[in-house]
């Protein structure tokens, strides 16, 4: 009889560490789908208030983070317009390729948007907007002509 109660001990402990990580894993789920709707809305609200308002999505919002516990999130997304075309013609010239049968849909110099959260020192959200490759590559890792587009094409965005 006590191996019976000693084996239904251990099955309630189980039960209720499965319970308990579930419980933990919902929550994060839950929490980050709540985060990533309210980037989106920001997002949205931002663009509205724009000159890019035809725009082709090229990626959906994605939420990057320096580090497991830097704290430091940001938001980001990345759109085509007939001025990325425009620019990404000039930049297959650069590279001596063609440019022919380039579309919104696989130019390669897109418009990318961060945007960040409200921190401790920044009570509200920001965000930027520049030109640059659909590729995620560090500011090492670009070239020249697309680090210069960049600079130039930066701008901050508010909400309005």
């Amino acid at each position: 009889m006590s191996s019976f109660l000693k084996a239904k001990t251990v099955t309630h402990y189980v039960l209720f560490a499965i319970i308990l990580i579930s419980s933990f894993c919902l929550y994060g789920y839950v929490k980050n789908r709540i985060e990533l709707n309210q980037a989106r809305t920001v997002l949205t609200t931002m663009l509205k208030s724009s000159p890019y308002d035809v725009r082709v999505s090229r990626n959906t919002i994605i939420k990057e983070e320096s580090g497991p516990f830097s704290g430091i999130i940001w938001y980001e997304y990345t759109f085509a317009t007939s001025q990325t075309l425009a620019e990404s013609k000039k930049y297959k010239k650069f590279l001596h390729q063609s440019s022919k049968n380039m579309t919104l849909k696989n130019c390669p110099i897109v418009y990318r948007v961060i945007v960040r959260p409200p921190t401790k020192k920044i009570k509200h959200w920001t965000g930027e907007i520049y030109l640059d490759t659909n590729q995620k590559l560090s500011a090492t890792g670009r070239s020249n002509y697309v680090q210069a587009l960049s600079d130039k094409s930066l701008c901050e965005l508010t909400i309005s």
